[in-house]
């Protein structure tokens, strides 16, 4: 009993004998100030180190309207660091206008760098003396106005971020105009727009998220600077317009690297020209038919969520490209009539020029609809297109009817070092075409000693599956396909198999079958890990 006494003295000293900066250090990475206080109880040393920390952070979840207010004050009263430099407020209930200035004027004598803003109960105008607060470095608004009437001197704000606020287009211009060294700028939620002109020469960053432009005709992005673009659910009536800055903000940003366009677009086509963009992302694009990239340094291109495209045209892409093709179509009707026939052959002939424009691809990711649509093509004869990918992910295949779409893109892809297959919770099925029946593949599929691939001989090394094993037909599938794997695959050195979701007795169960199986290379080890 005295050892233990003495254990817990001697890590309490410890914890006492830390210098006060690294105390202080500690005490800003916390949530909240709530909580850097509360961590007095830990030692004596430790009760008065709270009021040196230059973090405020006040969130009144949980707390009433007074208690808070009061904490608040009783707080900064307290407070004796000479300089803030991270100053939030997040206030969930009404309150009077000045309650909620007095604490930004507290900060601003503080010298603070980092200030953040959230008025949820009520909208919040930001008081005139902000907008020439010159030290200000980082600026996050939620729910409130920002009109400064005159000029704005923010001569060292370098990341604006405005949630649900509400501005115009003079607003803007003049915070852009006082603020010289701005270089991020995310713009979400916020009030319909009546134009939109975004003209800096420092700007790195830009996110417009959820807007409604009013004045179709005015519509300006002027960023030569810059290197990051995310576009998302843009509510603008002419597409022509929308699609004509998009060519602009290509055409003009040589040094543009990521480029984000997500359930934004309302035209037909897409047309993606860069020799510097080195990420793109296209997610749930419905209205488009046609996609054209063109991007000789892409690095990474991803196409997913809802894409109705009918065709796409893939050029000029490098071989170090990591592709993601995680996109699906809204549910065709089942019943099998000539014009769902007709849908079927275009989304075929999809991905076989998908495929074919994307051989040279180092790492290819694949998704459900697009195993399914292949494995119905793959029953219709086999098909063949070279894949010279060197890592291959399968998201969420339909274990049990994707046996011939997997193994189609295995028998294609002779230099396959890298495979990755995620199952899902759920079953779920894009049901293309009566795709249950034309699939013929059984259950034993795996077990047959007739299929041969190329990778599994001389390329193959890691493999990783995650799984859902309290689902019997899961739990089948992964340990028939691994037994198949640990049985061709000659050089494999390392099998992971994630179980995730798991009851106490099935690891035992699964991890005694799975370590039994017998394994053609010698060097090959199974590594189970549970979630």
């Amino acid at each position: 009993m005295e050892s233990k006494r003495v254990k817990v003295e001697e890590e309490a000293d410890r914890i006492s004998a830390l210098p006060d900066a690294i105390i202080h250090h500690i005490l800003s990475l916390l949530p909240s100030t709530k909580e850097a206080i509360q961590t007095g109880i830990l030692s004596k040393r430790w009760q008065n180190q709270w009021p040196g920390v230059a973090v405020l952070i006040f969130d009144s979840t949980g707390m009433f309207p007074r208690s808070f207010h009061k904490f608040i004050e009783n707080t900064l009263f307290l407070h004796d660091c000479c300089k803030i430099k991270k100053f939030h407020l997040q206030y969930y209930h009404r309150r009077k206008e000045d309650q909620f200035t007095s604490k930004i004027l507290y900060a601003t004598r503080k010298d603070v760098e980092d200030l953040k803003l959230s008025s949820l109960a009520q909208v919040y105008r930001l008081p005139k003396s902000l907008f020439n607060y010159a030290s200000l470095v980082k600026l996050r608004t939620h729910n409130c106005i920002i009109m400064p009437k005159g000029n704005v001197n923010w001569g060292c704000l370098t990341a604006l971020n405005m949630e649900s606020c509400r501005f115009n287009n003079l607003a803007l211009e003049h915070i852009l105009c006082g603020s010289p060294l701005l270089k991020s700028l995310e713009l979400r939620y916020c009030d319909p727009i009546d134009k939109l002109v975004i003209a800096s020469k420092s700007m790195k960053r830009l996110v417009l998220l959820d807007l409604t432009i009013m004045n179709i005709e005015v519509i300006e992005i002027s960023c030569p600077n810059l290197e990051k673009l995310s576009l998302q659910s843009m509510h603008i009536d002419d597409p022509k317009v929308f699609g004509q800055v998009i060519e602009t903000v290509l055409f003009g940003c040589s040094l543009l690297e990521s480029f984000e366009l997500i359930d934004s677009c309302m035209f037909k086509q897409l047309v993606i020209a860069s020799n510097s963009l080195k990420i793109l992302v296209l997610r749930d694009l419905n209205d488009i038919s046609h996609i054209e990239i063109s991007c000789p340094k892409l690095e990474k291109l991803k196409l997913s969520g809802c894409l109705n495209i009918e065709t796409a045209k893939l050029i000029n892409l490098p071989t170090s490209l990591c592709a993601t093709s995680d996109f699906y179509y809204d549910p065709e009707p089942e019943s099998l009539d000539e014009k769902h026939e007709s849908s079927n052959e275009k989304h075929e002939s999809l991905i076989k020029d998908i495929l074919r424009q994307l051989q040279n691809a180092k790492e290819l990711k694949i998704s459900r609809w697009f195993l399914e649509i292949l494995s119905a093509i793959e029953m219709g004869g086999l098909f063949s297109q070279v894949l010279n990918i060197k890592c291959l992910t399968l998201n969420y295949p339909d274990i049990n009817g994707h046996h011939s779409g997997i193994a189609c893109v295995l028998r294609n892809a002779p230099m396959l070092e890298k495979l990755v297959i995620k199952l899902a919770r759920h079953e779920q099925s894009y049901r293309y075409g009566d795709f249950l029946k034309l699939n013929a593949f059984v259950e034993n599929h795996w077990k047959s000693n007739l299929i041969v691939f190329d990778c599994l001989v001389s390329h193959l090394r890691t493999i990783r599956i995650t799984c859902y094993p309290k689902r019997d037909h899961n739990r089948k599938f992964v340990l028939n396909f691994v037994k198949f794997l640990l049985k061709n695959a000659r050089v494999l050195e390392k099998m992971v198999v994630e179980l995730k979701d798991h009851e106490t007795a099935v690891p035992f169960q699964v991890s005694q079958e799975l370590l039994s199986l017998p394994r053609c290379s010698q060097n090959a080890s199974i590594e189970l890990l549970y979630s």
